[in-house]
C-alpha cells in the first residue's frame, strides 16, 4: 500500500507544495548491530545550533505549519520533558474531510523547518505516547525529513528520504534513495527497519546524526534513550536534490478508514483522536555532537 500526502505549505523564502508521503507497507525487518555507547567530545559552540525549542516561553518561529484547528497543534502543561511546557499534536476524524479520510491525501498535524544547505547534522528531540494512542495498522509519521523536489528539472514532490514512524505498534524507520539527477515518483529505493515496540507514557529521547548522500557516502546513527539502536555507514540515504532535506514533526497518516483493523474501523474507537507530545528539539550542524544536542537525563 502506497502512502502519500499532498498540502500546501508556506516557507521562508519558498513557495511551494507540502510534502507527498508514500508508506509502502510491508512486513519489518529486525535490525542487527552492535550496542556500543556513544563516546563523549567536546561540544561545540551554540552558534552552530540551527534551531532549538523547549516550549517554555511559546511554540517558537516553524516556516511549516500544516494544522487544521487551533487545538491541532498547542502548547501543554499536563506533561513536559524538563520544564513545564511540551508541544501536544492531535488529529480528529471529524476535523477532516471524506476524501482527507479515504484517500491517499493524508491528514496531518506538521510543523516543520525549511529546505537548507547543511550537508551533515545533529538532530534530537523527545515524543511520549500517551496511552490513547492505541496499537494501528495505519502508518503514521512522527518525525521525517523532506526533501524540496528540483522542480525545473521535472521534479515532482517524493516521499521523505527518512521517515520515522508508528506501524502496528512498532518504532519504524524509512529510507528512500535515488543516485539519479531527477527522481520520479515511486521510483526510488526503499527499506524499513524495526526499532522496537511503541512505549507509551514514557519520553523516548531521540538523537539522529545525518550525513546525507546519493552515493555510498551517507551516514546515519540514531540513538534511543542514550542506546544506540541504528547504524548504517557509508550508503545512500537521500535523493540527488540541489538542497538537502529538513526536519518535520507531528503527526501524518494515510486516510482515516481504509485499513481493515485500524482504531477507527473498530467501533469502540471510531472517532479516538490521535494524540503525541513532543519536547526538547534541538537541530545542529556537523560542528556539533551528541552530546551538545540531546536531553539530559533527569
Amino acid at each position: 500500500m502506497n502512502f502519500s500526502s499532498y498540502r500546501i505549505a508556506n516557507f521562508v523564502g519558498y513557495a511551494v507544495c507540502s510534502a507527498a508521503i508514500f508508506f509502502c507497507l510491508q512486513s519489518c525487518e529486525r535490525l542487527g548491530i552492535s550496542k556500543k555507547k556513544h563516546e563523549p567530545t567536546k561540544p561545540e559552540v551554540a552558534n552552530d545550533t540551527i534551531a532549538h525549542f523547549d516550549f517554555e516561553h511559546g511554540i517558537g518561529e516553524w516556516p511549516e505549519k500544516v494544522v487544521c484547528c487551533p487545538w491541532s497543534a498547542k502548547l501543554d502543561s499536563s506533561v513536559s520533558r524538563g520544564g513545564k511546557k511540551s508541544l501536544r499534536f492531535e488529529l480528529q476524524e471529524a476535523s477532516f474531510t471524506k476524501e482527507q479520510k479515504n484517500t491517499l491525501i493524508g491528514p496531518e498535524a506538521v510543523y516543520g523547518l525549511i529546505p537548507n544547505d547543511v550537508k551533515e547534522g545533529w538532530f534530537a528531540f523527545s515524543v511520549l505516547f500517551p496511552q490513547t494512542f492505541t496499537k494501528d495498522t495505519i502508518e503514521e509519521s512522527i518525525v521525517s525529513w523532506q526533501s524540496l523536489p528540483d522542480f525545473d528539472a521535472g521534479e515532482e514532490w517524493r516521499s521523505p528520504p527518512l521517515l520515522l514512524g508508528v506501524l502496528n505498534d512498532s518504532l519504524v524507520l524509512e529510507i528512500r534513495s535515488d543516485h539519479n539527477l531527477v527522481t520520479r515518483p515511486n521510483e526510488y529505493t526503499f527499506e524499513r527497519f524495526n526499532l522496537g515496540p511503541v512505549a507509551r507514557d514514557k519520553w523516548l529521547d531521540w538523537v539522529f546524526h545525518i550525513k546525507w548522500a546519493y552515493d555510498n557516502t551517507g551516514k546515519i546513527e540514531v540513538w534511543k534513550n542514550d542506546a544506540l539502536v541504528f547504524q548504517r555507514l557509508n550508503q545512500p540515504n537521500s535523493y540527488y536534490d540541489r538542497k538537502f532535506p529538513y526536519f518535520k514533526i507531528g503527526i501524518l497518516r494515510i486516510g482515516w478508514t481504509n485499513a481493515p483493523g485500524s482504531v477507527n474501523t473498530r467501533v469502540s474507537g471510531s472517532d479516538e483522536p490521535r494524540i503525541i507530545f513532543v519536547d526538547d528539539i534541538t537541530v545542529g550542524n556537523a560542528k556539533l555532537d551528541y552530546n551538545h544536542v540531546h536531553t539530559k537525563s533527569k
